[in-house]
């Protein structure tokens, strides 16, 4: 073969693969627009088995349903499950265990789980707006209740440890603790849930969901509402029977810590924490042959005399003025630890 037929052989092959590069390039901008063109945002694991289930069978859409959803989605074995392993992760949460963005995953798989499990139990097609609101909202309820028990069982056990430095040769029942740092953190942690189960109904394209309406609404009431103060009240004006706060909306000062017990070598001691400053003082109750009088004292008496020491005196004496401590005898003879909700306690 001489030189001018390998140089047209080459030019031939160089042109062929010009070509096919051509073609290859044309392809790829051809798939790339395709994919721009078809591409959808990701969806989630419901809608992912939903497709998959139609490819399969094309029948999920016209799915059975045997038997309507039940009054409340907890109300069997799955939502008892459920509900108790919510607790836990609540309790994990103020332990410094989760993280907000765990839990606000948490929430959205607890959604998720609870729309499959009730469209296996041929209760709901998956798709139905009313029935995704009533799972949105009622896992609402559960989170935003067992966030309140847990922000005060939190509460519980640091004030245990204060009960426990007087040492073991004292009572463990007749404490009071109060730490204005968890009742803030569960109001945040409540709007934080309440942001969440408005996102997967945003996502799931059923409107919003009224927190404030299921809160005023819930049976989940018999231990407190969904609010700090109503949960203390039930802990220590209810069950411990020695201390109690007449308006359950009032806010505590930030950065307050308030500690009552009742029995230290014949006496009762009350400490109060404002601005990192410790203020105690004794107690003293007295018995009287006709009232209640001298078991009962208002928390904003016994501590006024401090209120100078600081610049937020008429914050403190603003919290203080609603709380009351008294006597375990007092509790018992008053019924006060039979009252629920706003009351203002008498001698």
């Amino acid at each position: 073969m001489d030189v001018t037929t390998n140089s047209n052989l080459c030019r031939f092959q160089t042109n062929d693969v010009r070509q096919a590069a051509r073609h290859n390039i044309e392809n790829h901008e051809e798939i790339v627009k395709r994919v721009r063109d078809t591409f959808k945002p990701t969806k989630d694991f419901f809608e992912k088995m939903t497709e998959q289930t139609v490819a399969v069978c094309d029948c999920y859409t016209n799915y059975q349903i045997t038997t309507n959803m039940p009054e409340n989605v907890f109300s069997d074995s799955f939502g008892y499950a459920m509900q108790h392993d919510i607790a836990d992760r609540m309790e994990d949460y103020y332990a410094g265990k989760m993280s907000d963005d765990e839990l606000k995953q948490y929430f959205n798989d607890c959604c998720s789980d609870m729309r499959i499990y009730r469209a296996q139990q041929h209760q709901t097609s998956g798709n139905a707006d009313d029935d995704n609101m009533q799972i949105v909202s009622q896992i609402y309820e559960i989170f935003a209740k067992e966030n309140a028990r847990a922000a005060g069982n939190a509460n519980y056990n640091e004030g245990a440890q204060a009960n426990a430095s007087y040492g073991s040769n004292y009572r463990n029942d007749d404490w009071v603790y109060y730490n204005a740092d968890y009742h803030y953190q569960c109001g945040e942690v409540k709007d934080f849930l309440g942001a969440a189960a408005n996102e997967v109904a945003k996502k799931w394209g059923i409107g919003a969901v009224d927190t404030q309406e299921i809160e005023k609404n819930s049976k989940f009431t018999i231990d407190g509402g969904f609010d700090f103060n109503s949960v203390w009240n039930f802990t220590y004006r209810n069950q411990v029977g020695r201390a109690s706060i007449a308006d359950e909306g009032v806010e505590p000062p930030r950065d307050f810590k308030f500690f009552y017990k009742e029995h230290v070598d014949n006496k009762a001691k009350m400490e109060m924490w404002m601005g990192g400053q410790k203020r105690s003082i004794d107690v003293p109750f007295y018995i009287t042959r006709d009232s209640l009088k001298g078991q009962l004292y208002n928390a904003d008496e016994l501590m006024k005399d401090f209120y100078g020491k600081t610049d937020r005196a008429r914050e403190y004496s603003g919290f203080m003025g609603q709380l009351s401590i008294f006597t375990r005898w007092y509790s018992w003879q008053s019924g006060i630890n039979n009252r629920f909700g706003n009351f203002i306690p008498e001698a």
